[in-house]
């Protein structure tokens, strides 16, 4: 059906206006180019480990990096120019800001219910919560451990409750009220990289550790979790104890919308899906996924397509793959370096990714290039990027040759 009959039928009431609204975000999904409309302003001096885009709005990008600053983007196209830089609209870096962290952060995220606020962590320890108009920490809680994680359940209505994850064996529970941590969940046997709650079960949450071990917990009954995820679907089903879910780290996770399925990333190069309810391995075959990263991969679902896709960084590419099936649909190039972090905004149907080489790029439908692929030889091995980005973000311009 081409959009003419689409529209037609939503008109006439053939056409679901939901349905048809996840058939144009698919389409535009399928078109996702290096945006030649849109760039981020470079602004930081190191490279990037998370990004977070609020979901009010769809309009502020929080981006925090390696040199310890944090820095506000405005990614909406107000001007009405073609060309457009989502401004810089915010910068805490210690040069001017004497509150910013002392060493690497490794998770920001926006406050779920406005944009009034923000969450920062990292290598010093600190999990600080700001005020995004001042841009000074309301509060700060010292953590017993570097922290690699930290998330902030977005429905949440009984409890305000921040899951911290760090080179501590154990995931903390801070509490924005009192402004410490009230308990710990203790099963994990290393550091725990990744932390995630269900965005349907306000009390469940989900972690990964360098321990190979994904948790599923029940926060009201903290004394132990409630199974752990077992790759083979109960082969070690009698020793919990000895289940994992990968054959190395698990160091990304995230949760679909509907929280019925888990996405989890290890350094064993895989990408595995998990049913919430039974802990089930559904043994969908995405091939191998080579990452870099050892503290955190973080990637995005989208929640407004038909099947929903999977934006994972891997070395210095984007790869898309359809979650129910395991299809790859597309490699997005641009970066020059190892892309640690995407983020995707479903009010445009445009992804942001965050990488080493300091920049923050832009994939929009209707620009620039990717490469396209046919579903895929899954088995096998990725490389590095092979061909050059029609893109000049950080190479000099000019030419040592006199004539």
């Amino acid at each position: 059906m081409n959009d003419v009959e689409a529209i037609f039928s939503l008109k006439t009431g053939l056409l679901d206006a939901r349905k048809f609204r996840s058939n144009q975000a698919t389409k535009r999904i399928s078109a996702l180019r290096l945006s030649n409309f849109q760039e981020v302003e470079n602004s930081h001096s190191a490279g990037i480990n998370t990004i977070d885009l609020e979901k009010v709005e769809g309009r502020y990008l929080l981006s925090g990096g390696a040199d310890g600053s944090i820095h506000i983007h405005d990614v909406l196209n107000l001007s009405g120019n073609l060309q457009f830089t989502c401004k810089n609209v915010g910068k805490i870096d210690r040069q001017s800001n004497r509150h910013c962290h002392k060493y690497s952060v490794e998770c920001v995220q926006w406050y779920p219910l406005d944009t009034g606020m923000f969450l920062s962590s990292g290598m010093d320890k600190n999990l600080k919560i700001w005020d995004a108009n001042a841009q000074v920490p309301a509060d700060v809680v010292l953590v017993n451990g570097k922290i690699y994680h930290h998330h902030m359940s977005p429905n949440a209505t009984q409890h305000n409750l921040v899951a911290v994850a760090s080179t501590a064996n154990q995931v903390f529970l801070a509490d924005l009220r009192s402004g410490s941590t009230t308990h710990e969940l203790r099963s994990h046997t290393s550091s725990i990289l990744s932390v995630k709650w269900s965005p349907m079960q306000e009390f469940q949450l989900a972690s990964g550790s360098m321990d190979n071990r994904l948790l599923m917990w029940d926060v009201r009954a903290a004394r132990s979790c409630l199974f752990s995820m077992d790759q083979y679907n109960g082969r070690n089903h009698a020793d919990v104890e000895k289940t994992t879910a990968h054959n190395g780290n698990v160091h990304g996770l995230s949760f679909t919308a509907d929280g019925l399925f888990l996405i989890s990333v290890g350094t064993d190069c895989r990408m595995r899906l998990w049913n919430t309810e039974t802990g089930r391995n559904e043994m969908v075959n995405y091939g191998k996924i080579s990452m870099e990263s050892k503290k955190g991969t973080r990637f995005d679902i989208s929640s407004d397509t038909e099947p929903q896709m999977i934006f994972v960084p891997s070395q210095g590419n984007i790869l898309v793959y359809e979650l129910t099936t395991g299809i790859k649909r597309a490699t997005l190039l641009g970066h020059y370096n190892t892309v640690t972090c995407c983020a995707y905004n479903e009010n445009v149907q445009s992804l942001y990714s965050g990488a080493n080489d300091r920049n923050i790029l832009v994939w929009a439908p209707e620009s620039a290039e990717a490469i396209r692929e046919e579903p895929v030889n899954k088995g096998a091995a990725l490389g590095p990027r092979s061909i050059v980005p029609r893109r000049n973000l950080t190479e000099d311009a000019w030419s040592s040759d006199e004539g």
